[in-house]
């Protein structure tokens, strides 16, 4: 099938033979690129899409060198749906599509937020994160390699009369005035808000950085009014690569240290591709400059030697059209001040530091709960550390963060940045934060149990919690706190300070309740009787559920020591409890949060239910009669601590030394 030609390629190879297959075509054409005959700009059959830069380029280019009439394309199964079909041995082109509704936390990949989250978020907060884009290749053809023309004459010839050359075009001729008042007011956006452009009588169009102005001749130094337009645009695309903006490795700036040979050509090469998109979106051709032409045989041969080199490239020329697009709608694009080489090097000068571990697991950023910027960091082998950095290296960490795109120096950056705080900890404990743990006292903790924390499908991050045996209404935690949750050495117990925290106003109501109700006394034969409290009455009365299932399948096995199951442990309480502790070694622990029905903290031992095949044996050696005790159906969509509650149970299986074998006890 036609659709499936070069499907062993990934997209990056094949829209990079298109694009070498260009420059290749433009090295014997006198330097033109693309689009010689006018065509209109890409578009899709049928559709009004907004086509990517990139895929742009490509369509034109595939088109161009195909000798198609137009630039309009369709999908295969589109074309199958109107009763068409791509001609035999027609080979399309890749074009890649970005889905960008995902976010991802810088220092916590496992931290993914939709688009519609991330822009709720205040402006400090978005620097937390960056896009994590899902890439989709697929392949379209020109609706020149289907059956169109003889299937749909009609439809067919009202395409080309739209959208076909210049020279071809009936329907609607090329308005040459009308494309110049379109291109000045392109002009006056780029002027108004992303970069000054001026006039320049030298003759030379160029950038100066020093400035931060485009420099170009007159329209009359020019031999026409495309190369005028492009070489614009050319300039413009140099002013957004500059380390304020976009940080291009290959642009060289006044004074700066010049780039590698190899990532100038790139550079040149993205200028030209962002001016030619400018030429397409103008129905105008598009041309190679004279110093970009003298690069075109090491720049071909670096891209077939590395087909990801071309995926790199088109990259660039998105965000750089990208950030014109911006402009040109109107947004300010103001330069961002990086830190001064000066300043870089004062911060380099300090590394290597020793006796500072050289690797971290974990890096945040992240504010406290007083919205103070604080830095948590967790050694490969260590405790997380939380500190306030200087003012200074907040700055320099959010500018690194914000306009170095390369991935090894960032990462180099963050554990640098992570050693240095290391090392102040190290000799200033006092400067270390704790963003772990609220101010609540043990007794209050101790009245919170089964807290879970968890992620909705709007992306909202919510935590649950029991208090006193009661459960609580989900409550919604902020970013950092769930940032906070991943950086913990103790997830458990943070959870538990978390609640604490949330639920400060339920455990201040309780709390207060009870010191009214036990302040009430009665006066008893001359003499002051303490009124016993409500709470303890509860306590009596009220117990948990699970224990109200466990006290009614013990009152019908009482001589056995039943196994309770409960999500993925078997669990065993009071005096069986402590049986089964001494007997299996097994940890017997009091549970303050639960109370018995005496109003004594819970004793429970506990162990993981696939044990029980070991742990059973040695019950029944000890001589002790065993009442096991299952699950029924949980619920769907309950979690475990809930199932834990609310699913019913029943003894399914009752083992004792004399029988040697388990006997089923089905009800």
């Amino acid at each position: 099938m036609a659709e499936e030609v070069n499907q062993k390629k990934t997209g990056a190879e094949r829209q990079t033979e298109i694009l070498v297959a260009a420059l290749e075509n433009a090295k014997e054409n006198g330097g033109v690129l693309l689009n010689a005959s006018r065509k209109p700009a890409p578009s899709f059959y049928n559709k009004s899409l907004r086509l990517p830069p990139g895929n742009a380029l490509m369509m034109a280019m595939h088109s161009d060198l195909g000798g198609f009439k137009t630039n309009v394309y369709t999908m295969f199964r589109e074309t199958h749906d109107r009763g068409e079909a791509v001609r035999k041995g027609q080979k399309g082109v890749a074009v890649v599509w970005t889905n960008p509704n995902q976010y991802v936390n810088n220092d916590n990949p496992d931290d993914k937020i939709s688009r519609k989250a991330y822009f709720a978020l205040d402006e400090n907060a978005r620097k937390q994160y960056k896009a994590n884009p899902r890439e989709d290749v697929y392949t379209i053809f020109n609706i020149d390699q289907t059956t169109m023309a003889h299937v749909h004459k009609e439809d067919y010839k009202k395409q080309v009369e739209q959208f076909a050359a210049a020279s071809e075009r009936t329907d609607k001729p090329v308005d040459d005035k009308a494309l110049r008042m379109e291109f000045n007011q392109f002009l006056q956006k780029m002027k108004d808000c992303l970069v000054p452009i001026r006039k320049d009588g030298t003759g030379l169009a160029h950038y100066d950085s020093r400035t931060d102005t485009v420099h170009i001749p007159p329209q009359k130094d020019f031999a026409s009014y495309p190369d005028y337009a492009q070489e614009v645009v050319r300039q413009i695309a140099h002013a957004t690569g500059v380390p304020q903006r976009l940080g291009r490795k290959g642009v060289a700036v006044e004074g700066g240290r010049q780039p590698e040979a190899s990532m100038q050509q790139r550079e040149l090469l993205v200028r030209d591709l962002v001016a030619s998109h400018k030429m397409l979106e103008m129905g105008l051709p598009a041309k190679l400059h004279p110093e970009t032409m003298e690069h075109l045989p090491s720049v071909i041969a670096q891209l077939k030697e590395n087909p990801e080199l071309g995926k790199a490239i088109l990259a660039d020329v998105n965000r750089t059209v990208g950030m014109m697009k911006k402009a040109e709608s109107g947004v300010k694009i103001l330069p961002v001040e990086k830190p001064s080489e000066k300043t870089m090097q004062a911060w380099t000068s300090q590394f290597p530091i020793d006796k500072v571990p050289e690797n971290f697991s974990r890096i945040a950023m992240l504010k406290d709960d007083d919205g103070k910027w604080t830095l948590a960091a967790r050694p490969e082998e260590g405790r997380t550390f939380a500190v306030h950095p200087d003012k200074a290296d907040i700055g320099m960490y959010f500018d690194m963060m914000k306009n170095d795109h390369d991935e090894a120096t960032i990462e180099k950056f963050r554990s640098q940045f992570a050693q240095k705080y290391y090392s102040v900890v190290a000799e200033h404990p006092d400067r270390e934060v704790n963003i772990f743990r609220s101010g609540a006292s043990q007794e209050t903790l101790d009245r919170i149990d089964r807290v879970n924390a968890f992620k909705t499908n709007d992306n909202k991050v919510l935590l649950m919690a029991n208090i006193d045996g009661e459960k609580q209404r989900p409550r919604e935690i902020s970013q950092s706190q769930w940032q906070r949750l991943w950086l913990a050495d103790d997830k458990r117990d943070y959870k538990q300070h978390l609640a604490a925290t949330l639920y400060a106003d339920v455990l201040s109501g309780k709390q207060k309740e009870e010191k009214q109700i036990g302040q009430q006394t009665l006066k008893e034969n001359g003499k002051e009787t303490v009124k016993e409290t409500v709470k303890e009455k509860e306590v009596q009365s009220k117990l948990p559920p699970i224990m109200k299932q466990y006290d009614k399948l013990k009152a019908k096995h009482p001589d056995a020591i039943l196994l309770f199951r409960a999500g993925d442990f078997y669990e065993t309480y009071r005096g069986d409890a402590e049986k089964a502790s001494r007997i299996l070694g097994i940890t017997l622990t009091s549970n303050n949060k639960v109370k018995d029905k005496d109003g004594r903290p819970l004793e429970t031992a506990v162990f993981p239910h696939h044990a029980l095949d070991t742990y059973l044996p040695k019950l029944i050696r000890a001589g002790e009669r065993v009442a096991i005790c299952d699950q029924l159906t949980v619920p769907r969509q309950q979690n475990q601590d809930e199932a834990k509650e609310s699913s019913q149970q029943e003894v399914k299986e009752v083992v004792a030394r004399q029988e040697d074998q388990r006997t089923s006890m089905h009800r």
